[in-house]
């Protein structure tokens, strides 16, 4: 956001020959904006800093307040998401490189007056990882006292295979263990095999020919190796290893309901997850986990094909098809009255928010949230969203485009108009709310979903 492409106006502009205006994203209509609260919060910094403005020090500490809250007049909801656009990736290959590229990193920022007060700190150090959400993830952890020696061996007795996957637990009990034992082998394998090749090349490598850092050069060919590697694996071995775990788990369930091949209890209140055989389940979401890692997408694809040969279902049907088995609803911006930190809350995914009290994560606050304040921003949501759903556009199925004229039956090319957002989309969205309000004991806000799911 500093001198990157996002702060020249000229560099957002969609390449081609037929770019208008209107091609312009919401970070290049906000930019103006920004600048000018960028400006704010240097004259405010210098303020607090140099003479010790109070005023200036609590605009300061509330600025991130007035940002995200809509009641606000700094609100602004494209300002608001151009804010998180911040994304980091070493791109290094071993620990020591990754470290001292952190160190520079957050050095160089604090040596700016505007990141002067922002406090950065590295938790944790990955060989190998495989991210969908912060409940959906899986990797090789360094550990941190591996991490500041520059000589380590990086053995397998220094690394820890983390799995933390919300998705495997509605699964079948008799195919998680499967799920999960798949993903850290293929985390684990090609790692395994970089190791291999560094400690091969290391032992070739002439004392007095060069340092024993790694080139740019050459861990680009070390990357490429490995992905290599990991395509020829796919092919053979977790190919051949799944075709015998699907195998086994139709073996497993031939002639069980379906009540007893689907995941957990409380499925059926969730309307997107498919109800079909413990099977199609188990290749749906070991197929969209390896996916995640884009250097392979197109051998995890082509695998999951002849898997779902198996099941007898087709690439593109819809029954195909992932969907994150677990539906919920983050509310956003959740501002402790006390400490005034700020945390995005995940309402049904979140295991410390299943109980009724919900506090403040800082460890050294504690304190209690307003349940009738978030209530009422659930109840303000859920209206929001219900009003959007009557005043939305009407699309053409065939072209795509959106109806312009009012009374026309038909678009211009002769196809039919649909809703934008289908009624079963828009009651599956209710009924996460109706979850929450049953779950936390929020009766105003149950009270006015089953209205609406009732009038639907």
């Amino acid at each position: 956001m500093e001198g990157g492409s996002i702060g020249n106006f000229e560099n957002d502009i969609p390449p081609g020959p037929n770019a208008t205006e209107t091609d312009y994203n919401d970070a290049s209509l906000c930019l103006p904006a920004f600048q000018v609260l960028k400006q704010l919060i240097q004259r405010c910094i210098s303020d607090a800093v140099s003479s010790g403005n109070v005023f200036a020090d609590a605009i300061l500490q509330h600025l991130y307040r007035w940002l995200c809250s809509p009641r606000s007049r700094l609100h602004d909801p494209a300002l608001h998401r151009l804010l998180h656009n911040i994304i980091i990736d070493t791109g290094k290959v071993d620990l020591p490189s990754a470290r001292a590229y952190c160190d520079s990193l957050l050095k160089t920022l604090q040596t700016r007056d505007l990141f002067e007060w922002i406090e950065l700190e590295p938790l944790h150090y990955w060989h190998s990882l495989l991210f969908m959400d912060q409940y959906n993830y899986g990797g090789i952890q360094a550990k941190t006292q591996n991490v500041t020696s520059a000589d380590s061996s990086d053995g397998d007795d220094d690394i820890d295979i983390v799995s933390s996957w919300n998705i495997a637990e509605y699964l079948p009990k008799a195919t998680q263990d499967h799920f999960v034992l798949i993903v850290s082998e293929f985390l684990y394998v090609p790692w395994k095999y970089m190791k291999e090749q560094v400690a091969c090349r290391a032992a070739m490598r002439d004392d007095t020919s060069c340092t024993p850092s790694i080139t740019i050069m050459a861990a680009e060919n070390l990357e490429g190796q490995v992905v290599d590697y990991l395509r020829g694996q796919i092919g053979t071995y977790f190919a051949e290893k799944l075709l015998t775990i699907v195998s086994d788990i139709l073996l497993h369930f031939k002639g069980k309901g379906k009540s007893e091949s689907v995941g957990p209890s409380n499925s059926e209140l969730d309307p997107h997850l498919h109800k079909g055989n413990a099977a199609l389940e188990f290749i749906k979401h070991i197929c969209a986990v390896l996916a995640l890692d884009q250097n392979v997408q197109h051998d995890i694809l082509r695998m999951r094909k002849n898997l779902l040969k198996l099941v007898r279902v087709k690439e593109f049907a819809p029954e195909a098809q992932f969907q994150d088995p677990c539906a919920s609803f983050i509310l956003p911006n959740v501002i402790c009255s006390y400490c005034n930190d700020c945390r995005d809350l995940d309402l049904c995914r979140d295991s410390t928010l299943q109980g009724h009290e919900w506090r403040c994560a800082v460890p050294q606050c504690g304190q209690p949230y307003h349940r009738e304040e978030m209530e009422n921003a659930l109840l303000q949501i859920v209206r929001q969203r219900e009003r959007l759903y009557h005043l939305q556009d009407l699309v053409c199925v065939r072209c795509r485009q959106v109806k312009a004229a009012h009374v026309s039956e038909q678009c211009n090319c002769g196809g039919s108009f649909r809703c934008k957002e289908e009624a079963p989309q828009f009651l599956g969205k209710m009924r996460v709310f109706l979850n929450v309000a049953v779950s936390q004991k929020f009766e105003l806000l149950q009270d006015c979903v089953r209205w609406i799911l009732e009038v639907r």
